[in-house]
């Protein structure tokens, strides 16, 4: 079994100043973010080592038990002997330390000490190994070491005990690029500047890179991980899915009582609010593969369709008849078409219905919605008969 030992101690207390343990990243605590890490690792278990069973460390156990570890609070680090047996493998990574996941998940792939170059790791406050390297505050090591804290004091420092065992007991280090640090991807107890600024970085890196070939799409994306660095973790977080459905809501009532064109603006404003509110909701919840999907953002995005369909009906003469929802009908089912058969790169062209509000609206305004939703679904057509390249 493979087993995570977090830390959320402070070895530097500062009156009035939080935990480097509990600071926020990312709408997370960083040691909820060492979690994530664990859970990326395949660890079953974790032990935490607390001064106290605070409320921080209640949301830390709800955040395990929710990905389906076991989750273990413990003061005295002699009791992590009886949860620790030969055979296990313990991933230690020690308090304040906000690593890249991708380069432990690398480096990790066998046991070892990660480690940077002591020149610039050591005035960071990392703790010096030796000459050339000093500990990157990660490792996996075999579990028998656990026995030997027996032979060491109560008041031990664990996670660097558990590191001097290892080296003593001939475990590899393994080398980090010093980049990680120069670049801010990698922090020891970071103050908020720096957390602030790798933040925007980390959710940068977790936007869709959507081509302006989809541009409604597009803009969504990067709007929505913008919002992302302002509300996330924070009470705010639906107001772009609330703001999509009042759009809705607004465009259905305007629809019925003869407002057609500027019903369709507002359904392409909800479709960019849903997106938005999609991303956030992605970024919200990586690490956390218990969580539900949000009800009301998926109402929105199964309604968009209807939607649009429903309000080129309306928008359409009566004296055209059938055509009045054949049309509609036959573009939207286009578009569907495309979104899941096209070539990967124009999938999500066919998916912008972003574009397809600000594309029909103003036609709607001119009283020709029919002809310039026919007009598109024809183009939608030729796009899938004439194509320069092989969709497979």
């Amino acid at each position: 079994m493979r087993i995570a030992l977090l830390s959320t101690l402070d070895r530097d207390p500062r009156p009035g100043s939080p935990r480097p343990a509990f600071a926020n990243f990312a709408g997370a605590m960083v040691v909820e973010r060492q979690l994530d890490l664990a859970l990326l690792m395949g660890c079953e278990r974790v032990v935490c080592l607390v001064d106290a069973v605070e409320r921080e460390i209640v949301e830390l156990q709800h955040r395990a038990e929710c990905a389906e570890l076991k989750f273990r609070a413990i003061r005295q680090p002699s009791r992590l002997a009886g949860m620790v047996t030969a055979d296990d493998e313990l991933l230690v990574i020690d308090t304040g330390i906000l690593p890249d996941d991708e380069t432990v998940k690398t480096a990790l792939s066998k046991k070892g000490i990660l480690a940077f170059p002591a020149d610039i790791a050591v005035p960071l406050g990392y703790e010096r190994i030796d000459l050339g390297f000093a500990w990157a505050g990660t490792m996996l090591i075999p579990g028998y070491l656990v026995e030997k804290l027996s032979d060491l004091p109560d008041d031990i420092d664990l996670p660097s005990a558990l590191m001097r065992l290892a080296l003593q007991t001939g475990g590899q280090v393994i080398p980090l690029d010093r980049n990680l640090l120069t670049e801010g991807s990698w922090h020891l107890n970071a103050d908020r500047a720096a957390l602030d600024l790798r933040e925007k970085r980390w959710i940068d890196s977790q936007r869709r890179r959507i081509a302006f070939r989809a541009p409604g799409l597009a803009v969504a994306e990067r709007a929505g991980a913008r919002l992302t660095r302002d509300i996330v973790g924070r009470s705010a977080e639906p107001i772009p899915v609330v703001a999509a459905g009042t759009c809705m809501l607004a465009a259905t009532v305007l629809g019925i009582v003869g407002y057609p064109a500027i019903a369709i603006g507002l359904t392409s404003a909800a479709a960019l609010f849903a997106h938005m509110g999609g991303v956030v909701e992605r970024i919200a919840t990586r690490g956390r593969p218990k969580s539900k999907p949000n009800l009301l953002r998926k109402t929105v995005d199964y309604l968009i369709d209807p939607l649009f369909i429903m309000l080129l009906v309306l928008s359409a003469p009566e004296e055209l008849g059938f055509l009045r929802g054949f049309v509609p009908l036959v573009l939207i089912g286009l578009l569907r078409l495309g979104e899941r058969h096209a070539s990967e790169p124009w999938r999500a062209t066919y998916a912008d219905r972003i574009l397809l509000g600000m594309l029909i609206a103003p036609a709607a305004f001119a009283g020709f919605s029919t002809e310039m939703a026919a007009a598109i679904a024809l183009l939608v057509l030729a796009t899938r008969f004439f194509r320069p390249f092989r969709d497979d």
